[in-house]
């Protein structure tokens, strides 16, 4: 809308405005546009010469009251929509705006490249040509004046072809009245929310390389893990508190094709028996008292297209065991509350610190949903049986904590590993992390040594136990390699020359390639 906006500021006063205009009028000139407000009046008139210009804001400035007039851009309601214009324009979120019969309005650029259509396509017709029956959560919203949030829909775009999108839906309320005017519908692709997703989990992303061991049959379920992972097969990992099992989870999870998706973990023992039900599968509103007005999707949902991690099944009750049960053959979700179910993209790993097998032969588990779970069984050994990752898991373990503290790096000492592992360690790896950032913080000099390492002897068992398991040659070769292992890492980190490494260790530079060569470690020169 071209021409020249004046902005004439003035007294409060009956009459000031038709004055104003009175002098535009005797001009000769039409008012393209107008707009009053408390001591200023805009007005927008076509382009004319300067000097007409002039002499009008002479005659304006004549009317009795008017202070100042100044010619300006826009009229304030112009550059408003110039605002919301760039913000539509610019948002990478598809925007569609509808009135209240749902005749849409406006549309932003991304929505019309997600639904693949020209504005003459989509304008002042209805979204229910669209949306079809699931118009009707849009009335809903517009009706009840309430936020509905991540409501998927699958539209047919050009060519017919369905594409799934997540919408969600705002009513337009003025603030002075409750009419509804209609409602903003902002519009996701499926697709590019995966991929954000991926984009915002690559600095969670976990690998099986970072899993850190070299005892065999930690080596072993390793394998396995990495084997089954690029599969959809459910997994079944079995081992006692501490010993990684959600670590696993994840190395299977970004090592699969799933990988761009969610990894939605949830630990079944942790919940209250009346939350767990609808945490899973999510609710309607009205579902129950204190449900959200606009409902809640279950982890089921929320875990679309990646892995839902169920730690402690163990403690799942009986009710929910069937319900997952059915969850997992038919792959479809029904919310509490919900007449409809939703179909589910989503791979199951299961853990558990207990021992199922003997629960369902108590009638403590249910059968059926045991073997349903039991596809891919893979147990991890406690930190007992692989003593001989114990070296480098407490030095990984102690650089980590000196790091935190901006501290220089500590060793540990023959004695203290001695200790480390004769313990029983009954709350495994996690156990020897909180031992670890002890020993660090008690510690006084720089290197720890067994008198910082303070133990539950309590839970260890009889000493001849530990005796027995040290004496065994190969073990001992094993546990003697890894600590020279992770000992002449940490010089190689600590030092920048493998020559400056060579004298801390208190070795010739010859042995310490020797060594480097034996364990596999990075030539740094």
């Amino acid at each position: 809308m071209k021409g020249i906006t004046l902005e004439i500021k003035g007294v409060n006063r009956v009459g000031i405005t038709y004055e104003v205009i009175a002098c535009i009028a005797a001009n000769q000139l039409d008012i393209i546009g107008m707009e009053v407000r408390p001591h200023y009046i805009y007005v927008k008139i076509p382009h004319v010469p300067p000097d007409q210009i002039a002499a009008m804001v002479e005659t304006i400035t004549q009317v009795a009251g008017i202070e100042q007039v100044t010619v300006v851009p826009y009229l304030p309601a112009e550059e408003r929509e110039n605002r919301i214009h760039t913000i539509l324009t610019t948002v990478s979120e598809g925007i569609l705006l509808v009135d209240d019969k749902l005749r849409i309005t406006t549309i932003n650029r991304a929505a019309q490249a997600m639904l693949k259509m020209e504005p003459k396509q989509l304008l002042h017709g209805s979204i229910e040509t669209l949306w079809g029956e699931a118009a009707n959560e849009i009335r809903r919203c517009m009706q009840e004046a309430v936020d509905l949030p991540s409501v998927p829909v699958s539209i047919l775009v050009a060519q017919s072809i369905p594409m799934t999108f997540v919408c969600s839906y705002h009513p337009i309320i003025p603030a002075e009245q409750r009419e509804q005017q209609g409602v903003v519908i902002v519009l996701r692709d499926s697709k590019q929310m995966n991929e954000l997703l991926s984009t915002v989990q690559k600095s969670e992303r976990f690998t099986f390389d970072e899993i850190i061991q070299q005892s065999a049959n930690m080596r072993q379920c390793i394998e396995t893990a990495k084997r089954i992972a690029k599969s959809d097969a459910t997994v079944f990992l079995q081992g006692e508190s501490g010993t990684g099992k959600e670590l696993f989870a994840k190395a299977i999870h970004f090592e699969s094709n799933r990988a761009a998706g969610p990894f939605v973990p949830i630990n079944c023992a942790a919940i209250p028996d009346t939350l767990l039900e609808s945490e899973l599968f999510g609710y309607e509103q009205g579902a129950f008292t204190g449900a959200l007005k606009s409902g809640k999707p279950g982890l089921f949902e929320i875990a679309q297209g990646g892995t839902l991690f169920l730690d402690e099944i163990g403690d799942l009750p009986l009710h929910l065991q069937a319900k997952l049960l059915r969850v997992l053959e038919e792959r479809k979700v029904r919310r509490l509350g919900a007449s409809k179910t939703i179909a589910i993209d989503v791979r199951i790993i299961a853990a558990t610190n207990r021992n199922l097998a003997d629960m369902t032969s108590k009638g403590q588990f249910r059968e059926d949903l045991y073997y349903r779970l039991h596809v891919i069984p893979i147990l991890i050994p406690p930190l007992r049986e692989r003593k001989s990752d114990i070296p480098m898991l407490a030095q990984f373990f102690i650089q980590k904590v000196c790091r935190t503290m901006n501290h220089a790096t500590l060793t540990l000492s023959h004695s203290a590993i001695r200790t480390l592992q004769a313990h029983h360690w009954p709350g495994n790896v996690r156990e020897l992390q909180n031992v670890l950032e002890r020993a660090v913080y008690l510690c006084p000099g720089d290197e720890i040594r067994a008198e910082h390492v303070y133990l539950d002897v309590q839970q260890d068992p009889p000493a001849h136990e530990h005796l027995s398991a040290l004496t065994s040659s190969n073990l001992l070769r094993e546990q003697m390699d890894a600590y020279e292992k992770a000992l002449l890492s940490g010089a190689l980190q600590k030092h920048s020359s493998i020559r400056q490494a060579a004298v801390y260790l208190g070795i010739s530079h010859t042995a310490v390639l020797q060594k480097m060569k034996k364990h596999g470690l990075a030539h740094r020169e």
